[in-house]
């Protein structure tokens, strides 16, 4: 896939049309988006703790319903907000930016009537990285890179993004042969939106390793993801060949000198 002639940005224009189509559907849990709510708790927590590991939040804070409380976290291409919105409920200060205006009215639709630090925003991550330059504790992207034509150029506005000794978190399908074989059937049982997954353009983690170390970003944790979808369960798995929770720290390249 060629980036998108319309705007010059890294989105495929029609892999987004396909998914607004069913914008109305994020918020149901046993909807069309089943299995992303299914992960939600799970990749929560993995952002928690990878930002305990760190030192950002502390370790006695964990089972807080505070705990991420003044953390300011960027989650990029953030649909209708279900993992936003996830963070927000925890105290993180949090900006969703996505380049679906549908999906975004959704987004902040579902968020009326709710005390929490959350604000969307319709933008392309090249255009949010020009004026938010080392600006946050941590940048996510659940989900996304295997959505859009170029997965290292999102990576790298994302590095732009985080402050020095900040996280980045990225949550995503391998490219394995036995992906292909899961997304067909995830498909097929409707556990994913057929046609939303092009296989092509699944990322492997060492690409993303090593596409994170060019701009001094080291990899601290890898994990494999498994979901059980006749028991809706997410969970962590010795196997990363089929999905995969990454994350990364940003260097201080001061502290290195």
């Amino acid at each position: 896939m060629q980036k998108s002639e319309k705007n010059g940005t890294n989105v495929d224009e029609k892999n987004m049309k396909l998914i607004e189509e069913t914008s109305k559907e994020w918020w149901d849990p046993y909807g069309i988006q089943i299995g992303l709510h299914a992960m939600n708790p799970l990749r929560i927590g993995f952002i928690r703790d990878g930002l305990i590991s760190t030192g950002m939040i502390k370790a006695e804070d964990r089972n807080k319903t505070d705990v991420l409380k003044g953390i300011k976290i960027l989650d990029v291409g953030c649909g209708a907000g279900v993992l936003t919105e996830g963070l927000g409920k925890l105290k993180a200060h949090v900006i969703g930016i996505d380049p679906s205006e549908e999906l975004l009215n959704v987004a902040k639709d579902h968020i009326k009537g709710q005390s929490m630090n959350v604000k969307y925003i319709m933008e392309y991550i090249e255009e949010h990285s020009i004026n938010n330059s080392d600006k946050y504790d941590a940048v996510v992207a659940s989900e996304v890179v295997e959505h859009v034509p170029d997965p290292k150029a999102l990576i790298l506005e994302m590095v732009k993004c985080v402050k020095p000794n900040g996280s980045i978190f990225i949550t995503t399908p391998n490219r394995t042969y036995i992906s292909w074989i899961t997304t067909i059937i995830a498909e097929q049982l409707k556990f994913l939106q057929k046609d939303s997954h092009d296989w092509n353009q699944f990322v492997t983690h060492s690409e993303v390793e090593d596409i994170l170390k060019e701009k001094n970003c080291k990899t601290v944790s890898v994990r494999g993801t498994i979901y059980y979808p006749f028991f809706n369960k997410f969970t962590f798995f010795p196997y990363n060949g089929m999905h995969y929770f990454l994350h990364a720290v940003k260097q201080d390249s001061k502290k290195q000198k």
